[in-house]
């Protein structure tokens, strides 16, 4: 057989890529194409799902649009799968899509035994790697898996908007795009900054007892999009207001459970969201700023 001076099959390890205006019109996209194969289909949906007055909902917005039947799938404290419900739901549900979230750029603790239950049960799933672009990219950690990845360019750039769907399946038709064609920016400085910033920032938090965090350890590969926490004993809603006020950008992913969720019973969207906020580490930020950080959380906090 022998081999060639230089590598000439055009689809080894072909990505097929197309810009979209916001990771919510790719899952649009997405959903829309599913629909006319099997008009008849469910949704999977994991437990968590937030919603806010200025952006409504950017995974349920989608669903709702085009017209959809969905299920929720359960997922615990630390918005990991409940495999076991998953499994039901799927095996309930004939030719259903399955969307999984790597949640703050993570991936779920158990996603390789899931991935590949998925694949081995001929299940067409969607990652939702709107906040685990580099996770995905540079960590290779995720979004290789399903059918289609997508992606949301201003979760992790400084960018006012901007999504990009990819497709996993090298006999798509669409023409290929590069996706970096305006984007100059150097990706791995980026990953290795948060991942870096993620750590520091950790290490102070873990001094306080009433703060948990919910992913304990940065696995290889993980480029965190925030470093979020569930606060115990604390008012979430006083301590955002207050951080903001005094200049450090906090949020809270998902405040807010769409109405579809609030009386589903899993912890993520009964506990999680009451008690969740993320703490900004992105590439602008440097250990002085976390430790700045850090002092006025004391203050703040009386601690």
């Amino acid at each position: 057989m022998g081999i060639t001076k230089i590598a000439e099959n055009k689809k080894n390890a072909q990505r097929t890529w197309q810009y979209t205006n916001s990771a919510r019109e790719a899952w649009s996209n997405i959903i829309e194409e599913y629909k006319k194969l099997y008009p008849n289909a469910k949704v999977l949906l994991p437990s968590y799902i937030g919603w806010s007055a200025n952006e409504g909902s950017g995974i349920f917005d989608s669903v709702k649009n085009a017209g959809v039947d969905f299920e929720f799938y359960s997922l615990d404290k630390y918005l990991n799968i409940d495999i076991s419900d998953l499994k039901d739901k799927v095996n309930s549900n004939e030719n259903c899509l399955v969307l999984l979230v790597h949640y703050f750029g993570f991936t779920d603790n158990k996603y390789a035994e899931i991935v590949q239950w998925l694949d081995q049960e001929k299940i067409c799933y969607i990652e939702d790697c709107a906040h685990a672009w580099l996770t995905d990219l540079v960590g290779g950690k995720c979004g290789r898996n399903g059918k289609y990845a997508f992606y949301s360019l201003h979760k992790i750039l400084p960018l006012s908007k901007g999504g990009l769907l990819v497709s996993n399946q090298t006999e798509e038709t669409v023409e290929s795009l590069n996706p970096f064609v305006s984007l100059n920016y150097d990706l791995l400085t980026i990953y290795n900054k948060r991942r870096d910033n993620y750590q520091y920032l950790a290490k102070k938090i873990e001094d306080f007892d009433n703060i948990e965090i919910l992913y304990k350890e940065l696995k290889d590969g993980i480029c965190p999009q925030t470093l979020p926490v569930i606060l115990n004993g604390i008012d979430r809603d006083a301590l955002y207001h207050k951080m903001n006020e005094l200049g450090f950008g906090m949020v809270s992913l998902y405040h807010t459970m769409i109405q579809e969720l609030h009386n589903y019973n899993a912890e993520a969207c009964s506990v999680t969201h009451k008690k969740i906020i993320n703490f900004p580490i992105h590439q602008d930020v440097n250990h002085n700023d976390l430790d700045d950080l850090i002092e006025n959380l004391k203050k703040v906090l009386n601690v």
